[in-house]
């Protein structure tokens, strides 16, 4: 019988980190709200049973995410155990710079992209563009798996 640690489906939780207000309680209030967001979505992916990724929880623990050179190291660290991850989960309808990177290096890779919607899961089926608007054909049927 398989090990469970090794049946687990390892799913990567894409959502914002970096806040775009430029207000400083502003700023500071959306930092909080997507630190939320991230951790809300790696309980809902322990409790479906996967183990969840969320780099961006990690990282900025010993990284400065505003220093560019340690923003670029914490992305390629996250890129990296996104490549080792089964699913791609997007979280959020806003892509983020960092999102769209690791979106696209997913599709890249062949790794499954989902979106999770009020509906639930369904198929990602954009480009990773920051302009992109993840909730655009919530008509469609959710995935769930």
């Amino acid at each position: 019988m398989k090990d469970q640690k090794n049946t687990q489906k390892h799913v990567y939780i894409c959502s914002p980190f970096r806040p775009v207000s430029t207000a400083p309680i502003l700023r500071a209030n959306e930092l909080i709200d997507n630190l939320k967001l991230a951790k809300d979505a790696c309980t809902f992916a322990a409790l479906r049973g996967c183990d969840p990724v969320a780099p961006h929880l990690f990282y900025p623990q010993f990284l400065n995410d505003e220093d560019e050179v340690e923003r670029a190291l914490g992305m390629e660290l996250g890129i990296r155990a996104l490549r080792a991850c089964d699913e791609l989960w997007i979280m959020s309808c806003r892509i983020s710079s960092g999102m769209s990177a690791e979106i696209k290096e997913a599709q890249k890779c062949g790794i499954k992209v989902l979106v999770f919607t009020a509906a639930g899961f369904r198929e990602y089926r954009g480009s990773g563009d920051m302009t992109d608007n993840c909730y655009a054909d919530t008509a469609d049927t959710a995935v769930i798996d």
